[in-house]
Order: C-alpha cells, then sequence, then structure tokens
C-alpha cells in the first residue's frame, strides 16, 4: 500500500467536532468495534458550551476570558490532566467525557469543540509529542498549558523545555483542518502500538492531507514501514520527515538504522553521527551510533561509544554485550 496523502476520503468541509467524531467511530463504532452514542457526545459538548456561554460573552479582556474557560473546564467541571501514554481513553471524545480526564491532546479537542461552540479564538498549537491551546484574537496572544490546568506558558518556555530553535516547524498557531491531522496522526500510532500497521498508514495518509507540514506524520508512517519490513518506504518517510524538521532526532536514528538494515554502512553512520549530536543524552541513539561504528569497521570507535554509554549506565545489557563482540577480535 503506497503513501499517498490522495487516498484520504474525510471531509475538509466538515466543522471540526464533526470531523473528530467521524474518524473516532466509524459507523457509530471506535476502531475495535464498541458502539458509541455519538449523539450524547454532541448532545454532552453542546450542554458544557450552553454553560461556558454566559461566563465568556464578554469578551473585551482577553485575559478574563481564558481565565473563565480555565476555571470552568479545571474547577467547576473538573477536568484533569492525564499524561498515561498511548492510553486512547485519553483523547477519544466519550472517553474523555466520561472519565473527565485526558492528555494534552483530548483536552485541547475538548477545548476546540467548545471554541468551535461558541467562536471562541481559540487555536491549537503542536510540539513533538506534545500540544497545547493559543487564544489568538487581534493583539492577544495567550498560550494555555493543558497540563497545568491552563496555565500561560510563553513561547520561549515551550522552546526551552522541547529544546527548539526558531527554524524548526512548531509553535505556530494551526487551523482546525491541521489538528484534526494531529488527532489522527495519534490515532495512528495507537493501532502501530498494536501491530495494526495497514490501518496506521491509512490514518497518516489522512493526517498528510490535513496537516502536510507536520514531521511526526511521514516519521510515524516511517515506524510502521520499518516494523513491515518494508525499508525503501520506511527510509523513504523519514527523509520526508527530516525535509520537515531536519533536526528531528528520532528520525535521523531510525532512518540510520533502516540504512544500516540494507548494509549501507556509510550513509547509515552519517546519520547516527548526527542523531547523537542532536540528542547526546540518548543511550538508544548512541548505542546505534556504537554498532554503526563497527558495522563499517571503526571498532575502536564502536567501542568508544560504548564505553560512554556503560559510564552513565553501567548495567547495560546493550552496551555490555556490544562491548564485549567489539573486543573479541582485539585480543591477542
Amino acid at each position: 500500500m503506497a503513501y499517498h496523502s490522495s487516498a484520504c476520503r474525510c471531509d475538509l468541509n466538515a466543522p471540526f467536532l464533526e470531523s473528530i467524531l467521524a474518524v473516532s467511530y466509524p459507523q457509530g463504532r471506535d476502531r475495535d468495534g464498541r458502539p458509541v452514542d455519538t449523539d450524547a457526545v454532541r448532545k454532552e459538548i453542546d450542554g458544557l458550551a450552553a454553560r461556558l456561554r454566559p461566563l465568556v460573552a464578554d469578551r473585551t479582556n482577553p485575559g478574563r476570558v481564558v481565565t473563565a474557560l480555565n476555571r470552568f473546564l479545571f474547577e467547576e467541571q473538573r477536568f484533569a490532566y492525564d499524561p498515561a501514554p498511548g492510553n486512547t481513553d485519553n483523547y477519544l471524545p466519550d472517553r474523555v467525557l466520561a472519565r473527565k480526564r485526558g492528555n494534552c491532546l483530548g483536552l485541547s479537542v475538548l477545548s476546540l469543540a467548545l471554541a468551535e461552540r461558541l467562536g471562541l479564538p481559540l487555536r491549537g498549537v503542536y510540539l513533538p509529542s506534545h500540544c497545547f491551546l493559543r487564544y489568538e484574537d487581534g493583539d492577544a496572544r495567550i498560550n494555555l498549558e493543558t497540563a497545568e490546568k491552563g496555565a500561560e506558558w510563553d513561547d520561549a518556555r515551550y522552546a526551552r523545555v522541547f529544546g527548539l530553535t526558531e527554524d524548526r516547524p512548531y509553535l505556530r498557531s494551526l487551523g482546525n483542518g491541521e489538528m484534526i491531522g494531529v488527532y489522527l496522526k495519534s490515532l495512528g500510532a495507537a493501532r502501530s502500538r498494536e501491530r495494526r500497521e495497514e490501518e496506521a498508514l491509512a490514518l497518516y495518509r489522512c493526517a498528510a492531507h490535513r496537516a502536510p507540514g507536520l514531521p511526526d506524520v511521514p516519521y510515524n508512517a516511517g515506524v510502521s514501514y520499518q516494523k513491515m519490513g518494508r525499508l525503501d518506504e520506511a527510509i523513504a518517510q523519514y527523509r520526508k520527515a527530516l525535509s520537515l524538521d531536519p533536526a528531528l532526532a528520532p528520525a535521523r536514528d531510525n532512518l540510520g538504522v533502516a540504512l544500516a538494515r540494507q548494509g549501507r554502512f556509510r550513509e547509515a553512520l552519517e546519520e547516527a553521527r548526527t542523531a547523537v549530536s542532536l540528542d547526546p543524552g540518548n543511550v538508544a541513539s548512541r548505542g546505534n551510533l556504537a554498532a554503526t561504528f563497527c558495522a563499517c569497521g571503526l571498532t575502536k570507535e564502536g567501542i568508544r561509544e560504548f564505553e560512554k554509554i556503560l559510564e552513565a549506565d553501567p548495567r547495560n545489557a546493550r552496551a555490555l554485550r556490544g562491548l564485549a563482540k567489539a573486543r573479541r577480535p582485539l585480543i591477542p
């Protein structure tokens, strides 16, 4: 199955909530076949919007509007942040509403659905493996960090925490269509974790149609192709991700691994070196660099990298095995 954005059949003109419901619950069921009452989800969103409407009616002071929204969601309605990774209950709308819990994506989707109902100038913003909200109206530009009950973080803080530079494609306000792309990417990642790679790739195709500038989409597609042993396609997707964000360290690392598996060790070494330079503390990336050095015949360099890993983690099993194997030919 080729990875082409034209395979997406999403209705690009549908409202935000309707698009989210359509991709979450095809034919009124979730992707595991569980029936979901989408009308009940709509009604609950409408009910929340009706209660919130009078609290944000006066929009002359954006700071007060943001405070009212946060107070309503996190104090009155008691929605809470749940960081549990890989748990679709944290972003599927019916589960977020039922549990009153969500991750950054789930709480952002809920907020954007309410904003759509109320005409609030709320936008989603994406970072590597994270998203948040931004109230943007005229001169007002207020970031809301859903992991901290909507606390205001400035862009500089996000850049510092997530290691971003100005040339990377993040920290910009996204349209609702692009946020649907972020959501589809997350649905695809959930399928991939279950080894349902063809389903994951179908979701990534749709995500690429919605959010063509999102580096995580081709990166995730590359991961799925690599799991399936389709290395040429994986390499092509990693290169696409890196064309969007050259500093995406996981894509550099995985590209190096895929190239090495094809015996293209010199190319792999270049990517592995770059991956480590981008994320020096990543033990797995440094292990890949060490293994690639050894595969290239640069055994001493490989030993040096394995030793660096063991300095930080003396019991690292991969480094211990790699070091023993690398030293064996050097023993007289």
